[in-house]
């Protein structure tokens, strides 16, 4: 007899079973995973908040350059972005998926569509 390691029922079957059935053990992989993507879910969650900021700050300001703490007072987080894009002339952009903008001084961005 063995012990199912997801409903803890006695069960009977080949010795290194450790299941007694394929839904105990599709619970068992489906939490397993759950838990794994769980980090990749949180991270696509917070660059979809940027990306829509950064989305909505461009329909608004176009390219006048802002600053930086009004892209955070609308919820962007400066540590997420998907990539750095370097521009022919020499410019890198930070990119959240199409959208992203360059640095000025100051302490300002400002904000472009996909180049």
């Amino acid at each position: 007899m063995s012990i199912c390691i997801t409903c803890e029922k006695d069960f009977g079957g080949r010795s290194n079973q450790k299941f007694c059935s394929v839904s105990c053990k599709n619970k068992h992989h489906n939490s397993l995973n759950k838990q794994k993507e769980a980090v990749v879910l949180n991270v696509n969650k917070i660059l979809h908040r940027n990306w829509t900021v950064l989305n909505k700050l461009y329909q608004i300001y176009r390219s006048t350059p802002i600053s930086i703490d009004v892209a955070s007072a609308y919820g962007y987080n400066v540590s997420y972005f998907t990539h750095i894009h370097n521009s022919p002339i020499g410019e890198k952009y930070t990119m959240v998926y199409d959208i992203g903008f360059k640095n000025h001084i100051d302490n300002k961005i400002q904000i472009f569509p996909a180049p």
